[in-house]
């Protein structure tokens, strides 16, 4: 027969029993709560075992369009890293593929070298598997935006694209701009080859690539700029590396997803065909004609190593005159669709994050970035 201080202590053990289960499991609930949030602030390219998958060795892996899809994404200023880092509901951190590229602009107006590198830091922490890329100038002052060679030595930073056009090419004692596509070509060829020297004598940044980002201009080749890029990037241990981004913009916002989806056939046709001047004789007279001529298959750069680049705004004026601040994001969108319908896959959004906001709610781009 049990007493009554029996009963109580019996009491006793059994709330002191009922007390460290629920403590137990709320330790357990807390613990999963912190591993969800941790999960939730990487990015899909992160394994179990907490290393990152392997990237592709072009701009955009292969595949169909839901795979292909590749965003270059601009980053000006820490706001945008605000903005791409932030996981939550209206964030744009859920957004983001493993495949993505996040390219810091140095070019930015005012920009210093201690904010490049705590944006390049940022990002890496919040996307440890990301590719992170420089958009650089031709200005040869380390101090100052638009810095050639910008990155270079950061450990986070995979590749230096040049912004090819005039407002760069001033930045340094050179001889006059020139639009001719025959001097254009040898230009773009020699500061290829000073920028894979300067890379591959670099204490820090040996290993990364060197890419381009010229106008988009009718009679420039863009087939043999890619090839030229493959061949400077050869000491990598590849023959097809040369990232190349050609300003396509202009088409975008000039004639809409029509006009960009023709530009870029024709982008994507230099790929596959030279078009060479060849005398010929006809009835005892000579005159040139323009020949068709494809490319050995080993010689071919790889398509996927191109991006066309859209520029819009969230708050676009059609009468404005630049891409940038006249195209909107529903026709950003239409672009890109039609983009990847002729074949694209990477694609260099110069836009601002509150305009990426809006491009994400077009049913073009939400069907192939649902929020994670």
């Amino acid at each position: 027969m049990q007493t009554a201080g029996t009963d109580k202590a019996r009491a006793r053990a059994l709330l002191a029993g009922a007390t460290f289960a629920c403590a137990l499991a709320l330790s357990l609930a807390l613990t999963l709560l912190a591993a969800a949030d941790a999960g939730a602030k990487k990015t899909g390219g992160v394994k179990a075992d907490g290393t990152c998958a392997p990237q592709p060795q072009t701009l955009a892996p292969k595949g169909d369009s839901s795979k292909r899809f590749t965003m270059l994404l601009r980053v000006n200023q820490q706001v945008n890293v605000d903005e791409y880092t932030d996981f939550g509901a209206s964030g744009l951190g859920r957004r983001i593929k493993p495949q993505d590229i996040f390219v810091i602009n140095t070019r930015y107006e005012g920009s210093t070298p201690a904010e490049w590198s705590e944006l390049a830091t940022g990002l890496r922490n919040a996307f440890p598997c990301n590719r992170i890329a420089a958009l650089n100038g031709m200005g040869l002052d380390p101090e100052r935006s638009g810095y050639a060679f910008a990155l270079l030595n950061h450990p986070s930073v995979y590749s230096l694209m040049t912004d090819f056009e005039p407002m760069d090419w001033d930045e340094a004692p050179r001889a006059s701009w020139s639009y001719n596509a025959g001097v254009a070509l040898k230009r773009i060829k020699k500061w290829n080859t000073t920028l894979a020297r300067t890379i591959a004598s670099s204490t820090g940044g040996a290993a990364k690539r060197g890419g381009l980002v010229p106008l988009d201009l009718p009679g420039w080749s863009y087939g043999q700029i890619a090839q030229d890029l493959d061949r400077k990037n050869q000491r990598l241990g590849d023959s097809k590396l040369g990232p190349l981004s050609v300003q396509t913009q202009d088409s975008c916002a000039n004639g809409g997803a029509s006009t960009f989806r023709t530009r870029a056939k024709q982008v994507f046709d230099q790929y596959v065909f030279r078009y060479v001047r060849k005398t010929v004789k006809r009835k005892v007279k000579k005159r040139k004609i323009t020949v068709r001529v494809k490319i050995k298959k080993r010689a071919r750069p790889n398509l996927n190593n191109l991006s066309l680049q859209i520029s819009f705004s969230d708050t676009p004026n059609p009468l404005a005159g630049m891409a940038i601040t006249k195209t909107s994001a529903k026709t950003a969108a239409a672009c890109t669709a039609a983009g990847l319908k002729a074949g694209g896959g990477a694609f260099f959004f110069f836009a601002s994050t509150d305009s990426m906001k809006l491009l994400f709610e077009q049913k073009q781009i939400s069907s192939l970035r649902p929020p994670g």
